[in-house]
């Protein structure tokens, strides 16, 4: 028969640490002390015993608001870099009449993956209510960011001791690439050619040329009734007209070549190379998406499936939740990409190093991550410019920029 029950890993933790104030506050006491029984003084021996009282009240008046306190984190589901990203807690005070004051909530997260920014911070919660504190991180990484445990610390009344309370909780925040704004005169002149630009649709239903005659259907407007047909043979049709299709484009990343088999200059990093080609991945997907176009993404290298062509709010998180979570320590897989596509979208093919035109058609568009700086808008290269110590790659075959 056992004794002692095993310990819940889920059940908040309990601790108690002695602040720099606390410590001269202790010598201060075992001076007194000294003093006190070296030569007995009433003063002495009243201050001794105020300064002991005040040490048990601080330890108990802070245990005893911390006891009752229960913390959730309310994981956000995505994050981004190079904007921050708001982590939120939820404090509970159980307790009927005691209330709690000065509350820090710190996170035990890699500073190397997400970069505090703004601690989370409560004043009052008093006896049975909730309250909710934010927490600031950067993002400094693209992935997936672990979380594990949290403490809420408070040091009231006197900042003499630091009770914690810490918190077990596991969670996860897909930090998506950072996206940079590119010159929009790009996107139009990929898309400019027959594959990716406007077009009319195969299916009828917009405001466009004439499309063909169907029948006439209840509801549908006065205006578009085929009055010849009507007269040549007496029953009631609808013109229907065809519609636009916005400029398709779809963006293939290269990642078939191994990080440590990229050819890179003295002094760069190959892995920051394909980090790059990444966040023109996603900056040329969200710059299609504020366009309007329809987009999609492939990935050769690694065992991802295509994405199809599509757009949307929806859509684009989807593809940007893809390209935080790719793998670039996986084994790469060989492949020829898209060079047998018969898709009617320009491609965009993005390469780490150099630009292999044979993974795609020959009417694709191909850039390297050396190119990066010359895609930004020149608003942002005038107001921070990048200096990567890189210099643009020249324009490869294909139609590169």
């Amino acid at each position: 028969m056992a004794f002692f029950a095993a310990r819940d890993p889920d059940r908040p933790r309990y601790r108690t640490r002695f602040m720099r104030a606390g410590v001269v506050y202790v010598f201060a006491i075992l001076v007194m002390g000294i003093a006190s029984g070296a030569r007995p003084n009433n003063l002495i021996i009243w201050v001794f015993s105020a300064m002991i009282a005040a040490l048990l009240a601080s330890g108990f008046l802070s245990g005893l608001m911390m006891t009752p306190l229960r913390a959730t984190r309310l994981e956000p589901r995505r994050g981004r870099v190079g904007e921050p990203l708001l982590i939120r807690y939820e404090l509970s005070n159980r307790s009927r009449f005691v209330p709690s004051y000065d509350l820090t909530v710190t996170e035990s997260v890699d500073p190397k993956l997400l970069e505090p920014a703004g601690t989370a911070w409560a004043l009052h919660v008093g006896p049975g209510d909730t309250v909710h504190a934010e927490a600031v991180f950067r993002p400094v990484r693209r992935g997936a960011v672990q979380l594990t445990d949290f403490e809420v610390a408070t040091t009231f009344p006197f900042g003499l001791l630091r009770k914690i309370v810490r918190v077990p909780r596991k969670g996860d925040v897909l930090i998506h690439p950072e996206i940079l704004p590119l010159r929009v005169d790009l996107l139009a002149r990929v898309t400019s050619g027959a594959f990716g630009g406007q077009r009319l649709s195969q299916k009828g239903g917009g405001n466009d040329d004439f499309f063909g005659v169907r029948e006439y259907r209840s509801g549908d407007s006065i205006r578009s009734v085929a009055w010849k047909r009507l007269a040549g043979t007496g029953q009631i049709a609808t013109i229907e007209r065809g519609r636009a299709v916005p400029p398709r484009v779809r963006v293939l990343r290269d990642l078939r070549t191994p990080t440590g088999s990229l050819r890179t200059a003295p002094g760069e990093d190959a892995r920051a190379l394909e980090e790059r080609a990444i966040v023109i991945a996603a900056s040329t997907i969200a710059l299609a998406d504020r366009l309007g176009y329809e987009y999609a993404l492939s990935v050769a290298g690694v065992g991802i499936p295509s994405v199809a062509l599509r757009k949307g709010h929806f859509h684009r998180e989807k593809i940007m939740s893809l390209l935080a979570a790719l793998d670039l320590d996986a084994p790469r897989v060989a492949g020829n990409g898209l060079s047998a596509s018969d898709e009617r979208a320009a491609l965009v093919c993005g390469h780490p190093d150099r630009a292999d035109t044979s993974i795609a058609p020959d009417s694709a568009w191909h850039f390297t991550a050396r190119q990066l700086d010359s895609m930004l808008d020149s608003m942002l290269d005038r107001a921070s410019p990048r200096d990567t110590g890189a210099t643009p790659a020249a324009a490869p075959a294909g139609g590169a920029a």
